[in-house]
């Protein structure tokens, strides 16, 4: 006779409030497709900005194997940073605005029988972060008109795609400045006005928008785009060959791939983390962090 499996721990932490759909009905479908053989589940609710990270850390010390992120990329950036060096795996279903994390390694958004299925038949692999002196990033991170645009879509009532895209007109018409700044990549230095720059861990900013053809979470290397000051006639062509995945035939753009980024601070530098806006005046350093979090993705995938 075989031997009754154990069955897994599994903490799901919904945040109410990300996206712009309502997760009321979450808890409902959890209960109708969660794998009842093979997990025993608990439900927790954030009731504040950074709350997921706690309760992920209670997660850990509770000997949950598996923490799953109910919300956007920054909800799974807080769940990630207590999971990092541990046995605890991270789980997705991705219900935020961009979810740019999720779409890299196909689970479904705003999708939440696709996201569970995952959880019960997926495979847990290791992955890289990037860790900076202020937080782990699971995607990306830089600033420019990113970091600004995140700023603005912040304080927008509504979400989704609609509200984002009129944050990134808004910006790009009226308010945005590039930014100075002195930045060295791994041995190389530059010290220019900078219109963008990003650092990715994951190939996606969100709403299935990606930069390069492919980025790879488990390489050891960030990607990383340069954007310097264009005229703003080349404003179009610019953002239809970063559409098509072809930076490297804009002339105003630079790719490089690196392991260590050091961001010299500026008086109220603006940067974003995982699409949350940072204002932070020191020194900020980005190394990558090899194969240190365990994440449940779909079975059948073998690209990260």
């Amino acid at each position: 006779m075989d031997a009754v499996q154990e069955k897994k721990k599994i903490m799901f932490i919904i945040n109410p409030i990300s996206g712009v759909y309502r997760k009321k009905n979450i808890p409902e479908k959890i209960a109708r497709y969660i794998d009842y053989v093979k997990y025993d589940y608990t439900i927790r609710f954030t009731q504040y900005a950074g709350h997921a990270t706690l309760i992920a850390q209670q997660a850990v010390e509770q000997g949950y194997d598996v923490c799953v992120a109910v919300g956007g990329d920054g909800s799974i950036n807080e769940v990630a940073q207590s999971l990092v060096g541990t046995q605890t795996a991270l789980g997705v279903i991705p219900y935020g605005s961009g979810n740019g994390f999720a779409t890299h390694l196909k689970i479904p958004p705003r999708d939440a029988e696709g996201a569970i299925n995952v959880l019960n038949t997926g495979k847990i692999v290791k992955l890289d972060l990037i860790k900076t002196n202020l937080r782990y990033v699971v995607s990306n991170a830089g600033f420019g008109i990113d970091s600004s645009v995140a700023r603005r879509f912040h304080h927008h009532k509504i979400r989704g795609f609609a509200s984002y895209a009129w944050a990134v007109m808004k910006e790009l018409l009226l308010y945005f400045k590039p930014f100075d700044a002195k930045v060295e990549i791994d041995d190389v230095v530059l010290e220019r006005e900078f219109y963008l720059f990003t650092a990715f861990n994951a190939n996606q900013y969100g709403y299935n928008f990606s930069v390069f053809p492919f980025t790879s979470m488990k390489d050891g290397v960030m990607d990383v785009i340069v954007l310097n000051p264009f005229p703003f006639w080349k404003l179009f062509y610019i953002f239809f060959c970063c559409v098509m995945k072809r930076p490297d035939v804009v002339k105003e753009a630079e790719i490089f791939r690196a392991r260590r980024i050091k961001i010299h601070g500026t008086k109220k530098m603006l940067y974003q983390f995982d699409g949350d806006s940072v204002i932070w005046h020191d020194d900020v350093m980005l190394e990558v962090v090899p194969q240190c979090i365990q994440v449940i993705v779909p079975e059948h995938l073998n690209s990260f």
